[in-house]
């Protein structure tokens, strides 16, 4: 395994270690990760469209955030349509 020396502000520094230490994980493999997903979206934009396969929602190659959000809607069943007129109901009292 190589060594990777970058030069970044001490507040994105303080902010990367708090990220690595919530997630219980070191910044060396955050940034490990984030590189690997720029790798898997690059290669991926060089594949024809046309040739892509839909997929199913999955995690990988998502971005750490993205990834620790998957799934905390799924208990959510509240009717689309439903929610919708709630937050219509919501504006216009807003902005009346």
């Amino acid at each position: 395994m190589g060594k990777l020396t970058l030069h970044v502000n001490d507040e994105l520094i303080a902010s990367a270690k708090k990220e690595a230490a919530e997630r219980g994980t070191s910044v060396s493999r955050l940034v490990g990760a984030f590189f690997r997903s720029l790798a898997a979206r690059r290669s991926e934009s060089s594949v024809p469209s046309d040739s892509r396969k839909p997929t199913s929602p999955s995690s990988d190659g998502l971005p750490p955030l993205t990834k620790s959000l998957l799934g905390s809607l799924s208990g959510y069943s509240e009717n689309p349509d439903a929610v919708r007129e709630k937050y219509t109901d919501y504006l216009e009292n807003k902005h009346s």
